[in-house]
């Protein structure tokens, strides 16, 4: 791309072509248990010993070929302690993504890594950008460490055409829904639904990731349920990704169902007739398994869809469970424990039986200074003078033998997740630990083993007094003791998952069902997902541009580029499939009037993350087009854009000499070139080109960059892959360099008003996004 604009300084190379100088460059709980089963010894030969096979190692192992090689190393030494199942330092690997040494699953993950494109691809820029929570150190991270990144991303093929991939069609799904209601009677048809995971077959899903998204429905629908047995999904599809709800089995009613359905985002795609509409007696018969467990699986809805009451009192009653029980020494048995991996301070777990199994009570206290703690008060709840515990988690048997969760606080009032202050999940720093599908993603084992170290501190302490000691004696028992319990807990738990047809133990690259599958669900989708989720080809959705509403337009813009965020997709997904797809005769979502849901994907992480956008129109242009570029992001920030021509030479075009201020507001569309600015950018080589932006909130240039709009109205960079190499890893411009630059611009505006001050707040600790989109030129 050339960048054209008034000739100004006859000494620059760029303006001796024209008049018009031609510039050339463009994923806690508390309960789980992470005991593995012991494996069964081998058996020898009984004549000649032979040596077992040499164990697979839990992990992939580095390439032999040398470029993919030093990106595993890279990745291996930085990475792996927090994203990799079998080297992860942490309670199990962070925010769902536990395969960082596998390359090739990285290659199919858009959201991680675009292959041909290290500047779009967040493996990478997150490395680069060295921003909490991932802060990596010049000496740790070199600038050669993140070049051999680099290159593996830029020679990296994008994942083609599933092998022997048989696409499951919305009438063959249909077909199927039909054969499995024939027989039933009227009444018993009505009460069927069902959760599909087509399209993440169709999207390329392998084995093990569908065996793992099916069990996370089906661990999601009995921890929903109130019936008396277990539950197993039959699949009614050959190819076994449409799962059958029976609602009588799980005891729900249609209303409840219903609930759901009013506000699901996908029902457009489903394509029901009417016929099938009336014999089901709803429109809205299949739910998206992966929108099910990221949305019904979450507090305050997973209160709701349990019918749980609004304090521990009545949650109590209802389970017929003694809530003067602890007061009574014998009756309950507690651990006491200083602290966790989750608990910020002491906790207390407290187990009580009741008809349905057992009920753990864990009491939590945050560390407050001035306050006694638990320890000095070992009588814990129910003897005078004991602190009040921050928040209350209870996990307690279902009649079927699953768990369901409540969260109380200290008043024992529910409430929807805990503060930071009393929990914290170093996997999901970001995150408040959430009552519902998170808490059985983290205790799909049942009760994590603890060592009770209240015990001990009252068994060593002389100065405990007598009856506190009887009473600390009577409930605490040895550990020896404390395991039969939690043995006989996770037994109850596993007798039911493998009658509903479940793998106990199950992991996806270290990740348990429900936060695999949740993950898969919350993450960016990408042209393929979002084309397999309307059943139509990339091409069909990838033509709508420029021929659709702007809302439409905008969206399918940004994601021929690259992945967009769930949540937008979320938004606009029942528009684009009215656009895309044909009519069907039944109405899109369940007749019933119901009020909307209090959760959505917008509303399941706990802030917006900082994000940059940026659209060229059309991928394709043709030689000797001008390029616009409209920028927006979510936050204030100084913005940078940088052009890598197809020769590998990269150019700053904004700021520049011509629009030297690059400060943009939160969510505010902008042009560069903006109109009727006396430059512009012409295509005018073919070839591939990338535009790179990136905008922090501090002021400062990334990489160093220095402008000098006296020699050089568009900053020149060189070779770029050279240039980040030696550049210095978080060097910016220091305050008097960016104070002399300021005034040396404002002094060559020739007449043009200086350049805005930033708004009141935008300079703030430092964060930054990075983003980048490619173009073809023909």
């Amino acid at each position: 791309m050339t960048r054209t604009a008034p000739s100004r300084r006859p000494k620059l190379r760029h303006v001796a072509l024209m008049a018009a100088a031609a510039l050339a460059a463009f994923g806690t709980g508390n309960f789980g248990n992470d005991a593995q089963a012991d494996t069964p010894a081998q058996s020898l030969p009984p004549v000649v010993a032979v040596a077992p096979p040499p164990a697979a190692p839990p992990y992939p192992q580095q390439p032999d070929e040398p470029i993919p090689a030093k990106a595993y190393a890279v990745l291996d030494r930085q990475c792996a302690k927090c994203h990799q199942a079998g080297k992860t330092e942490l309670n199990r690997p962070a925010h769902g993504f536990g395969n960082v040494l596998d390359l090739a699953a990285l290659q199919r993950n858009l959201s991680l890594v675009r292959p041909g494109n290290p500047d779009a691809s967040k493996l990478y820029t997150i490395m680069q950008s060295r921003i909490a929570p991932h802060n990596f150190t010049a000496d740790d991270l070199t600038n050669t460490d993140l070049d051999a990144v680099r290159e593996w991303i830029q020679l990296a093929k994008p994942a083609g055409a599933c092998p022997d991939l048989v696409s499951v069609t919305p009438e063959v799904t249909i077909a199927a829904i039909e054969k499995a209601l024939t027989g039933l009677p009227p009444e018993t048809a009505k009460t069927q639904r069902f959760l599909s995971l087509t399209h993440l077959h169709n999207a390329c899903a392998t084995k093990p990731e569908m065996a793992a998204y099916t069990q996370a429905a089906t661990e999601l629908i009995n921890g929903l349920s109130w019936g008396l047995e277990p539950v197993a999904l039959d699949a009614v599809d050959e190819a076994k990704t449409v799962l059958r709800v029976d609602l009588a089995r799980i005891g729900w009613d249609a209303p409840k169902w219903d609930r759901l359905a009013s506000v699901y985002p996908y029902a457009t795609a489903d394509q029901i007739s009417q016929p099938l509409h009336d014999k089901l007696g709803t429109a809205s018969a299949i739910l998206r398994a992966d929108w099910f467990v990221s949305i019904a699986g979450r507090a305050p809805l997973y209160y709701e869809l349990l019918t749980l009451p609004d304090r521990i009192s009545s949650l109590f009653a209802g389970l017929k469970i003694d809530p003067n029980a602890s007061v009574v020494p014998g009756r309950v048995k507690r651990i006491g424990l200083k602290a966790s991996r989750v608990a910020r301070g002491n906790r207390l777990l407290q187990r009580q039986t009741f008809a349905n199994g057992a009920a753990w009570t864990t009491y939590e206290y945050a560390p407050t200074p001035g306050r006694p703690d638990l320890f000095d008060n070992p009588g814990g709840p129910g003897t005078r003078g004991a602190p009040r515990p921050d928040a209350s988690l209870i996990m307690f048997s279902l009649p079927s033998g699953f768990n369901a969760f409540f969260m109380a606080n200290g008043e024992g009032i529910r409430i929807n997740d805990v503060p930071h202050s009393v929990l914290f999940d170093d996997a999901n720093p970001a995150t408040r630990i959430t009552a519902g599908a998170p808490c059985l993603s983290c205790h799909d084992r049942g009760v994590v083993t603890a060592t009770d170290e209240l015990r001990q501190r009252v068994q060593s302490d002389n100065a405990v007094p007598r009856d506190i000691r009887e009473r600390v004696l009577a409930m605490h028992d040895a550990n020896d003791e404390n395991k039969k319990l939690f043995d006989e807990d996770l037994a109850r738990l596993e007798k039911a998952q493998i009658a509903a047809a479940m793998t106990p133990g199950l992991k996806l690259d270290g990740i348990d069902p429900i936060a695999a599958l949740t993950a898969r669900y919350e993450r960016g989708v990408s042209l393929q997902e979002l084309a397999s989720e309307l059943h139509v080809a990339p091409t069909a959705l990838s033509g709508a541009i420029g021929r659709s509403a702007p809302t439409i337009d905008d969206l399918v813009q940004r994601i021929v580029h690259g992945p967009v965020p769930r949540r937008e997709v979320e938004e606009i997904f029942p528009k684009l499939a009215t656009a895309l797809l044909p009519a069907t005769t039944a109405p899109a979502q369940s007749p019933a009037a119901t009020p909307a849901l209090p959760i959505t994907a917008s509303t399941i992480t706990a802030a917006t993350p900082f994000e940059l956008i940026l659209k060229t129109g059309p991928a394709e242009f043709k030689a000797g087009e001008n390029l616009t570029v409209t920028v927006r992001a979510t936050e204030s920030c100084y913005l940078t854009l940088i052009n890598v021509d197809k020769t590998g030479r990269g150019t700053v075009v904004f700021p520049n000499d011509f629009d030297p201020n690059n400060f943009i507001d939160a969510n505010k569309e902008v042009k560069v070139p903006a109109d009727g600015a006396p430059y512009n950018f012409r295509l005018r080589e073919a070839g591939r080109e990338t535009v790179i932006g990136i905008c922090q909130t501090s002021q400062k240039s990334p990489f160093g960059i220095k402008h000098d709009f006296e020699r050089q109205r568009f900053t020149e960079l060189g070779d770029y892959r050279s240039f980040l190499v030696r550049s210095a890893t978080t060097v910016s411009d220091d305050a008097t360099s960016a104070k002399g630059a300021t005034q040396r611009n404002t002094r060559t505006r020739r007449g043009r008003p200086p350049e805005p001050a930033p708004v009141a707040g935008a300079t703030k600790p430092d964060n930054q996004a990075r983003t980048a989109v490619q173009i073809e030129i023909r």
